[in-house]
C-alpha cells in the first residue's frame, strides 16, 4: 500500500519537476528545431541559436516542441 501511494505521489510531482527546463530550445538556420541538441552548448556546436520558445495561442491545441 505503502508503494502505491508513492508511486502516485511521483507521478503527480514529476511534470512540475521538469516544467523548469523546456523554456528554451535550439532552432537552427531555416527555423527548424534542432532536437539532437539539448543543451545551449550543443546547440552552438550544431550551428543553432538557443531561444525561448514561443508561447501557443490560446484556442491552439497542440504542443509546443520539446
Amino acid at each position: 500500500m505503502k508503494i502505491a501511494l508513492i508511486a502516485a505521489f511521483a507521478f503527480a510531482f514529476a511534470p512540475a519537476a521538469f516544467a523548469k527546463g523546456g523554456k528554451k530550445h535550439c532552432v537552427g538556420a531555416d527555423g527548424a528545431d534542432l532536437a539532437s541538441a539539448t543543451t545551449k552548448k550543443e546547440c552552438k556546436k550544431a550551428g543553432g541559436k538557443w531561444q525561448k520558445m514561443k508561447k501557443a495561442p490560446a484556442g491552439d491545441t497542440t504542443t509546443t516542441p520539446k
